[in-house]
Order: structure tokens, then C-alpha cells, then sequence
């Protein structure tokens, strides 16, 4: 069976029973997703940015194995990774517990983005920054942001942050027969990341723990323990890895993070007026790879000023 394109993911078959959903760049999903049967099970693994991304996923599973999913699993908190799991009302979800602690801490100030108003106006600052001219990368970056607010704009019912419902902290290995896991090695693109494997195939759904070709976020993370993060999931010995933001990979995947992390990290220490190296500025995302670099210089700043190394 060859890959089947719906309207937000193209699902390409990895193994028997196992599905690597690839965002189309024109849809809302924005994440890659994962639908695994687990063996009595169907699981999705994130869930994309809108409601109707998980409803898409539901029909892939029903599609792919004549059942809708009976679980969901979030890789971490992000909202491209989480907001369409209100489209899979009913349904066990699975996280890590710091993810679903952030989700709850912040849902009020999702919310209050979420609404109609919040969102008209936040596309109106982003069409307004767009217009205003710069680099054609920034013109790139602002218009996909373009593009997401008014995909929540037109969702087909308000949005509202859906956390995780059941929590596990390093490992779960979920029911059925496959034996897949979730687990998490603790802080890297945020506080918890957790990641689906599959040890008879495997197979890894990374979430952002592992993004090609386009620009990481650093924001919520701790770069530093990120690389360390990336050295247990390469012990895992994955052949094919399903990262969070582009294609299928494998352990070369791993080391193109890994790289794309040490960059950043590099350009942290260099003077402010130092040029990017060329390594860091191939991905897509120009304002991402700046608010990367200003991060990781905070970041690296504030572990200085607490005595740590």
C-alpha cells in the first residue's frame, strides 16, 4: 500500500499497522502525526493544530484499520501538537504530567488568544508586521503565521486546550500486542517531551525532539539537555524516525538536530554582531532561527549568573 493523501497529513505506511502522517504544507495541521495500531488498539500520536486535524485522523484510522482510535498521545504541550484533540472527544489521552500541568496553567491565556477577538486582532498585528516590508525569508515566516490564525479562524467551533487526561512520567508501555511505549528522558524542546516507540519495528515518533527543514523552537526547552536527549533516542537505535516538522528520517535525522542545536548554541556565544553561520540559516524560518539564537543566549546567561556551567 502506498501513501494516502487527506486533507492535512499524507499517511505513509512504515509498517504493517503503522502510519506516519506528514503535515501537508497547505493544511492545518501544521505537526506531523502518528495512527499505530497497538494490536486491540488504534493510538493517534498528536493531534495538529485544529479539531478538524483530529477528526481527519479518526477517518484515517477507521480508513486504515476499520477502527477509530480508542487512545491519543501528545508529544508535548505545543498547540500545533495538541489543539485537535478536541476533535477526539470520548478518548484516553496520554501525556506526560508536566505537559498536562502546563496546558492547565496556562489554558486561560490560550483561551483568551483562542477567541474570536484574540484572534482577529492577533491576525491583524501579523498581516500588518507582513506588509511592512523586510527580508523575503521574514515575508515566508509571517505569512504562515498568516496562515495559521486564520485556519483557527475558521475552525468550525471555538477552540479550547484539551490536555492530557492520563499521565506517566519516564515510561508507559501502552495495551496491545505490538508493545509500543511512550517514553521521556525529561526536558529538551520543553519541560517533558514524550516520544512513541515502537521496539519490534523500530520505528520512533519523535515529536520536535527531532525537526528537518525547518527551524526548531528553543523557546520552551533546555537546549543543553535537548543534545543529551537526542543521544538516548539515538541509543534506542531507530531505523525510521517520524520527526515532529518534516520527512520520514533516520538516525541522520537525530544528527541534523543535534547539529542544528550545537549552531545555535555556537552563535549564542559570538558577539551579537557576528553573522550566523550558514548551517544554522538553511532551514526555513528566519524569525524562529532569531528568537532561537536570542533564547539560548538568555538561557546560557542566566545559567552563568547561578554559578552552574
Amino acid at each position: 500500500m502506498g501513501p494516502v493523501r487527506r486533507p492535512h497529513h499524507t499517511f505513509q505506511p512504515l509498517a504493517e499497522g503503522v502510519r506516519a502522517g506528514i503535515a501537508h504544507p497547505s493544511g492545518a495541521a501544521i505537526c506531523n502525526s502518528g495512527v499505530v495500531d497497538l494490536g486491540e488498539t488504534p493510538l493517534v500520536f498528536d493531534t495538529g493544530m485544529i479539531p478538524d486535524v483530529g477528526r481527519s485522523l479518526r477517518e484515517a484510522s477507521i480508513a486504515a484499520f476499520g477502527r477509530a482510535p480508542a487512545l491519543v498521545a501528545n508529544s508535548h504541550w505545543h498547540l500545533d501538537h495538541t489543539l485537535g484533540n478536541q476533535g477526539l472527544p470520548g478518548i484516553p489521552i496520554w501525556g506526560t504530567r508536566r505537559t498536562r500541568e502546563i496546558l492547565l496553567e496556562q489554558r486561560s491565556a490560550i483561551e483568551a488568544d483562542l477567541d474570536r477577538a484574540g484572534l482577529e486582532r492577533g491576525l491583524q498585528e501579523l498581516e500588518a508586521r507582513r506588509d511592512q516590508g523586510g527580508s523575503e525569508g521574514v515575508f515566508r515566516d509571517l505569512e504562515f503565521l498568516v496562515r495559521i490564525q486564520r485556519a483557527l479562524l475558521a475552525a468550525a467551533e471555538p477552540i479550547s486546550p484539551t490536555p492530557p487526561d492520563r499521565t506517566f512520567d519516564s515510561r508507559l508501555v501502552l495495551p496491545g500486542s505490538r508493545g509500543a511505549e511512550l517514553r521521556s528522558f525529561g526536558s529538551g524542546h520543553t519541560d517533558a517531551d514524550a516520544v512513541l516507540w515502537l521496539p519490534g519495528e523500530r520505528i520512533l515518533f519523535a515529536g520536535d525532539l527531532v525537526v528537518l527543514g525547518v527551524q526548531g523552537s528553543l523557546g520552551s526547552g533546555d537546549p543543553p539537555h535537548w543534545l543529551a536527549v537526542l543521544d538516548e533516542l539515538e541509543r534506542l537505535r531507530p531505523e525510521a524516525i517520524v520527526p515532529g516538522h518534516g520527512p520520514v528520517t533516520d538516525v541522520a535525522g537525530i544528527d541534523e538536530t543535534r547539529q542544528y542545536l550545537r549552531g545555535v548554541l555556537s552563535a549564542a556565544e559570538a558577539p551579537r554582531a557576528a553573522p550566523l553561520p550558514a548551517a544554522i540559516r538553511r532551514w526555513e524560518g528566519s524569525l524562529s532561527l532569531e528568537g532561537n539564537v536570542s533564547f539560548a543566549r538568555d538561557w546560557l546567561a542566566k545559567q552563568r549568573s547561578s554559578g552552574r556551567p
